[in-house]
């Protein structure tokens, strides 16, 4: 068998290729040591061409092919492991189901409204150029799957138009059957009225692997008296205005005494610059480090939060204008939206203590499995690819 028809169990499919690294090169190592037989492939949209080792026997980049369907069935492929679908994803479950292959999904994180194109609104999209940049390329490949299914693509952008929220539901359910996986591995059991409403999934299809970003997070016994700042990049992806940040910023830099220690969590995206109203304060930035244990945090909508939660429930969050609730409000101390609240907030916290009174209901969203979310994901997805169900 020569290297282009050569047999590949199973494949991982994602769009970027850094979200490769959060599952995708964790679940292979596991995967190679329940069976070191296995042969196992990625695609990605958004390639690197210096990864280092991942256990993949081989890369492939999806500009590189060409006709998914002669892709698929020459490399024998027997399971695709996709994270929440995006449209590129259901294009390739579209082929997939139409050859018989296996999919699973799983969970990559936090699900709400304009948290990614999984849930943008048509509104979002327009309004953001880096929606609708990366839009224009999606609508062609609804375009190139209405084609291959023999359905109607103004029917489609009618669909989209009349409905204007939740994209990916909306082409997920257009097509017959359901653009989802067979299976899909959530963080928590908290998410199983999500994909049994929205995106149509069975509930024994639904099966908790736990939160991958916990995995080995030893809960502290005792926080560091100091306050954490976990960032996100709403700037850098123009979802927010560098106006409406340097009102939270600037307020952060007023409100928080400078000899008080702040952590600034930086996304691997950050601009650094976009804190320089903090220089002068007792500050220190982690891009590539752990999220430090403190008594009180500060954020927006970032997946860390979880982990935060974890240590102290003594959270802030931050709304901006004309901004929907947000999902972590849930577990929030207090919910701000100016300098004054944001001082009134810290005023009423003890930085010298934390509290852990929602860590139950929690832990029902971002379960710590104490087998490990990726491991145990490792095990689902061969369960399937050797048996044909998951128990």
């Amino acid at each position: 068998m020569s290297m282009d028809n050569k047999k590949i169990d199973i494949l991982f499919f994602e769009r970027p290729f850094e979200d490769l690294k959060r599952y995708a090169f964790k679940i292979t190592r596991f995967l190679k040591e329940i069976d070191g037989d296995l042969s196992l492939a990625c695609v990605s949209l958004e390639w690197k061409n210096d990864y280092a080792e991942t256990n993949m026997d081989f890369h492939f980049f999806r500009e590189e092919i060409e006709d998914i369907d002669t892709f698929l069935q020459t490399h024998q492929i027997q399971v695709i492991v996709f994270t929440n679908p995006r449209i590129p994803d259901m294009e390739m479950i579209l082929h997939a189901h139409k050859l018989g292959i296996k999919t699973i999904m799983i969970q990559e994180g936090v699900i709400f409204e304009g948290a990614t194109i999984n849930e943008v609104s048509l509104a979002n999209i327009i309004a953001s150029l880096h929606f609708f940049t990366k839009a224009i390329s999606y609508f062609k490949i609804m375009f190139d799957m209405c084609q291959y299914a023999k359905m109607s693509y103004v029917g489609l952008l009618r669909e989209i138009v009349r409905k204007k929220k939740n994209i990916t539901s909306i082409v997920a359910h257009y097509f017959k059957p359901y653009l989802i996986g067979d299976y899909v591995l959530t963080m928590g059991e908290h998410w199983s009225s999500y994909y049994i409403n929205t995106m149509g999934y069975a509930e024994e299809n639904i099966k908790i692997m736990g939160d991958h970003d916990l995995d080995g997070f030893k809960v502290h016994d005792k926080c560091e008296s100091a306050i954490c700042y976990v960032a996100t990049v709403l700037v850098e992806d123009g979802t927010r205005t560098k106006a409406e940040f340097d009102v939270f910023i600037n307020a952060l830099a007023k409100v928080v005494d400078k000899k008080t220690k702040l952590y600034i969590k930086l996304h691997p995206r950050s601009d650094r610059k976009l804190y320089d109203a903090l220089n002068g304060h007792n500050v220190e930035f982690i891009r590539q480090g752990e999220l430090p244990s403190t008594n009180i945090y500060i954020g927006h909508r970032s997946t860390l939060l979880a982990r935060a939660l974890y240590e102290s429930d003594n959270l802030i969050i931050w709304r901006f204008p004309n901004e929907k609730a947000d999902f972590f409000e849930q577990f929030a101390t207090h919910i701000v939206s100016t300098e004054k609240e944001l001082k009134c907030a810290l005023d009423n916290m003890c930085i010298n203590s934390r509290t852990n009174n929602k860590r139950h209901d929690m832990e029902r969203v971002y379960w710590l499995n104490p087998n490990g979310a990726i491991k145990t994901a490792a095990l689902m997805v061969h369960q399937y690819m050797k048996d044909g169900y998951i128990k």
